[in-house]
């Protein structure tokens, strides 16, 4: 099954990892040191300045992330449909 997380971007289900909320992770420092090992390039805006979720996926070995404008309710409720 396949993930739409807005902006045409659509991602395999089973290559996500987490959905989770962006506004109270940017606070949190665990995660801000997480998003630091990643590759800046393996870090997709595509919120349009209004970001409400991060998708992380790990795709071909890499682990991304995606901002998204869609709330991480959304985004969890699409993918067990």
């Amino acid at each position: 099954m396949y993930l739409h997380i807005g902006n045409d971007i659509v991602l395999k289900n089973n290559e996500i990892l987490f959905i989770l909320d962006y506004a109270s992770l940017k606070e949190n420092n665990i995660f801000n040191k997480f998003l630091e090992n990643i590759d800046k390039k393996n870090i997709f805006d595509i919120s349009e300045n209004k970001p409400k979720s991060i998708v992380i996926t790990k795709e071909k070995g890499s682990i991304k992330g995606y901002i998204s404008n869609i709330s991480s309710n959304t985004l969890g409720k699409r993918s067990f449909i």
